[in-house]
């Protein structure tokens, strides 16, 4: 026999929120995503004449907040090494600044932020007000955005070979300005994927809920 769930269990099922694991399915179609975010936004073709800000370091927090299994970060890292040499391909000079043996600090740039969405997520419990869990999420975002920036430019001044006759203290103060903008554009980012997530959530526990009354 079909048993009707409890009211009581159907109300408390009817509410998403961004910590809600996605099925593997879900997971799968959300790597696509990021992905195709990441290539859209890196082809200064592209993003250039929209005035779209790179989407990669907002992708790889979101990447780490909601996919579980690792082969996907190790996948995201490869795919986006691709698509830098893509970018360098079509765009030219304008991309190769990109490619020096600085390079693997962007990679560890991209690691910290996959890490601050595993921490964050980690760090959480589902009991937690939405106004704690938006705290947490916000916090472990910040640090990470202040990691990757510190990697990606320290490795750049030390290793690019551009800045031989330029001090730290220097190049500091050229490149802490562009701070406020990568903060601003990987928090939209991130923004705008937990609501597409919550929605997304939301829209299947209804009609699962659903489908268990009827």
């Amino acid at each position: 026999m079909k048993t009707i769930p409890h009211h009581s269990e159907l109300k408390a099922a009817s509410h998403a929120t961004f910590l809600d694991k996605p099925t593997p399915s879900a997971q799968l179609l959300l790597f696509v995503i990021l992905v195709l975010s990441m290539a859209a936004t890196r082809y200064h073709h592209f993003s250039a004449v929209l005035h779209i800000a790179d989407t990669s370091w907002a992708a790889f927090f979101l990447a780490g907040l909601y996919l579980r299994a690792r082969w996907m970060f190790v996948a995201l890292i490869g795919l986006a090494v691709v698509i830098d040499l893509a970018a360098v391909w079509t765009d030219g000079l304008g991309m190769t600044g990109c490619f020096s043996p600085a390079y693997p600090g962007l990679l560890l740039a991209y690691g910290a932020l996959w890490g601050a969405g595993r921490l964050s997520r980690h760090s959480m419990r589902p009991n937690e007000s939405a106004f704690t869990t938006i705290l947490a999420v916000t916090g472990w975002l910040t640090l990470g955005v202040i990691a990757a920036f510190a990697l990606s430019n320290l490795s750049f001044w030390a290793w690019s070979g551009h800045f031989a006759n330029l001090s730290l203290g220097d190049y500091l103060q050229r490149v802490m300005g562009y701070l406020g903008h990568y903060m601003a554009a990987t928090g939209l980012y991130v923004g705008l994927g937990l609501g597409a997530m919550i929605f997304a959530q939301t829209l299947a526990l209804r009609l699962s809920n659903s489908q268990a009354v009827h």
